[in-house]
């Protein structure tokens, strides 16, 4: 029988991370679209980052009063395609999609929001091909990458790529690297960062090596073995980076796993920093941060939770806090599938406003500053 996954957390190896060179590391540099996307906000335009029928894209709108326009691309093709249209009030939209030569190639319908618990706004609804009056389509979510610098710094991403056909294994891994920047603290993030997804496809790769030819051979056709890390920007500026990294990998199994992995590093002193950095020393810091993410979850999720499994999940115990934020709306921490719910559930995340946490905030802390 085939091995399941269960719930194969590679991002358990981060903790000792390796430091691994792969010849299939690529750079967008040749895409100007993939360049011109993640530079700092202007007011009115915003990048994002999602997926449509389990593909990412990345994409970058301008919100002028009831127009909508801009540009995406998918990140595996890097073409990129241009959107024009509409936006109400309420935040509703529809979106024409076109190729370079004029061509109409899919319209899009949604929701531009600001939702509580995400960093930044958030669209989601429905593509569809041009025409296509039906009920179907695919399904798109993305999230807003907050990014503010001023200093002619912008995200590049790099891609690892690589397919082992004896093994019916796919890697495609995208991480950030800050360009437009000379500075010590710039090169030692993206050496973190190239670490840490370094880290997590080599924890794939030995699980993979534990097929037998045998199994291989008992997947369903045009199923592959798979593993994907891709990452949002919870915010950027000149003084802090706060990045988030999600994996997904497909072991056999159900079905695959996602699991989530965070940096926050302070580029004005060029340290990366730790939860207990951003609060007051004996502060008691855990229990204000659980009793408010439990009070959180129950409202949210109790459906597919209960209160005992909450409470494990997002009690006072530092294992539970390790996947945190820095946000322009305060301090946001994720809970993996499985965590505080049932795995229909799906990650979840809660923000914890700074107003919430003045009292015991490091007065010379990153937070600190954000909450001014």
């Amino acid at each position: 029988m085939l091995k399941t996954s269960g719930i194969l957390i590679i991002f358990s190896l981060f903790a000792s991370l390796m430091q691994a060179e792969t010849s299939f590391e690529t750079g967008t540099a040749g895409n100007s679209a993939a360049q011109a996307n993640f530079i700092a906000d202007k007011p009115d335009t915003k990048n994002f980052r999602g997926r449509i029928n389990g593909t990412t894209f990345r994409m970058r709108l301008t919100r002028d009063g009831v127009k909508l326009s801009g540009t995406y691309f998918y990140t595996k093709i890097g073409r990129e395609l241009k959107l024009a249209g509409t936006i109400d009030a309420a935040g509703k939209f529809k979106l024409k999609e076109t190729d370079p030569s004029g061509k109409n190639t899919g319209e899009w319908q949604g929701t531009w929001t600001d939702d509580a618990n995400s960093n930044g706004l958030t669209l989601q609804g429905i593509w569809k091909k041009p025409g296509d009056n039906n009920d179907g389509g695919f399904s798109f979510y993305a999230t807003e990458q907050v990014i503010e610098f001023t200093n002619g710094a912008k995200f590049l991403d790099k891609t690892i790529k690589e397919i082992d056909k004896t093994k019916r294994s796919e890697i495609v891994s995208v991480y950030p690297e800050i360009t437009g920047v000379d500075s010590a603290a710039a090169a030692n993030l993206n050496k973190l960062t190239k670490d840490l997804v370094t880290a997590a496809n080599d924890g794939y790769k030995k699980a993979v090596a534990d097929f037998s030819a045998a199994e291989i051979k008992e997947l369903p056709e045009g199923i592959s073995l798979s593993n994907e890390v891709g990452y949002d920007v919870a915010l950027a500026n000149n003084d802090l980076v706060s990045l988030i990294f999600y994996n997904y990998n497909y072991l056999a199994g159900v079905h695959g796993n996602t699991a989530s992995a965070t940096i926050n590093y302070d580029l004005k002193n060029n340290r990366e920093l730790g939860l207990d950095d951003i609060f007051e020393p004996d502060s008691n810091y855990l229990k204000t941060i659980s009793d408010y993410s439990i009070a959180d979850l129950k409202k949210r999720v109790s459906e597919m939770s209960d209160d005992e499994w909450i409470g494990r999940g997002a009690g006072a115990n530092a294992d539970n806090f390790q996947n945190w934020n820095l946000t322009k709306k305060g301090l946001m921490f994720t809970f993996d599938q499985y965590q505080v719910a049932a795995y229909a559930a799906g990650p979840q995340t809660v923000i914890i406003p700074f107003d919430k946490l003045k009292n015991i905030l490091r007065k010379d802390g990153a937070a600190a500053n954000l909450a001014k």
